[in-house]
């Protein structure tokens, strides 16, 4: 796939998907020419930027108007959704490396952009490294009565 600054891209896509897109290839019967775009508009063969845009907000409204409690800004563009889906894929334990290809970065500095991670995952990260490394308050009272918690290094 050609994308932004001419860079080919190469993506997987699920099998399911893989079949729908055979079969919507078949349907425009374009399965074996190569050079025809797969996405068109009702005016162009390639689809605009335009198009994608009219879409996208098009799907966002329907989702506001279905979903109202889901959507906390006012507005939404299809970079938010690029930067949204970085961001998840990111909390979901998904390598920086492999959202780097997957967005289809040169550079990881680029990348690290959309790794802004919310601060509810930051809380719950730090959370359990805290509860990893720090005694509870029950374990500690316990604790306390049998012997001194300070470090030797810090008495």
């Amino acid at each position: 796939m050609l994308g932004k600054g001419s860079k080919v891209r190469k993506i997987s896509i699920p099998a399911d998907a893989a079949a729908i897109l055979k079969g919507y290839l078949e349907y425009r019967k374009i399965q074996d020419k190569y050079d025809r775009h797969i996405f068109s508009s009702q005016t162009h063969e390639k689809m605009t930027v335009s198009c994608i845009e009219e879409i996208f907000f098009k799907y966002v409204e329907k989702g506001k108007a279905e979903y109202p409690e889901h959507f906390r800004e006012k507005s939404y563009t299809p970079h938010s959704m690029r930067h949204t889906t970085a961001t998840h894929m990111l909390e979901a334990g998904v390598p920086l490396i492999v959202v780097k290809n997957f967005l289809g970065h040169s550079s990881i500095q680029t990348t690290q952009i959309y790794a802004e991670i919310s601060q509810r995952t930051a809380d719950r990260e730090l959370k359990a490294w805290n509860d990893r490394w720090f005694l509870k308050k029950e374990e500690s009272s316990i604790a306390d009565s049998k012997n001194n918690l300070i470090p030797d290094f810090l008495t």
